[in-house]
Parts: structure tokens; sequence; C-alpha cells
């Protein structure tokens, strides 16, 4: 863990570019920090549109793709893409 957030801010000195992730919100929550209202909405949009996927799939096969789908995406994502409309189920 120590070296990915350790390459993580190395790749942002870099490049300058600083993007947090769904993953990366839900830890600063957990650790009891105050999330702002575009990423509360963010983790809500992520995880809405999650189960509303996963609940609507036939095989536990597809299944198991699509939960491996969304566990990277949780992390590799920046939050704001799912501020966009079409994560937007509520």
């Amino acid at each position: 863990m120590t070296i990915l957030i350790n390459q993580e801010n190395l790749l942002n000195k870099l490049t300058g570019i600083t993007s947090q992730t769904i993953n990366d919100l839900r830890e600063k929550d957990f650790s009891g920090r105050a999330l702002t209202l575009e990423e509360k909405k963010a983790l809500s949009n992520f995880d809405s549109f999650r189960l509303n996927i996963l609940n609507n799939l036939d095989s536990e096969e597809l299944f198991h793709k699509e939960y491996i789908k969304f566990q990277a995406l949780a992390n590799l994502t920046p939050y704001q893409e799912f501020l966009k409309e079409e994560y937007s189920l509520n």
C-alpha cells in the first residue's frame, strides 16, 4: 500500500495531475474526513450504477467479470467521471 501511495505521489508530481478515485473517496470518508457534496454525489452515483448493473446479470460468471471491472474502475478512474448524467440513477 505504501509503495502504491508513493508511486502515485511521484506520478502526481511529475505530471502535475492529481486525481482522486472512488476508492480514495471511500478511504477519506472512512478516516473521518469530510466529503464535499460533489464527492458524496460521485460515490452515490458509482454505488447505484454498480448495483444496478450487478443485480441485473443473469449468470454468476458474468457477475464475477463485471465485479472485477468495477473494482478496477473504483481504483483507477477519477471520481469526476461518476458525476456524469449517465451514471446518475437517483
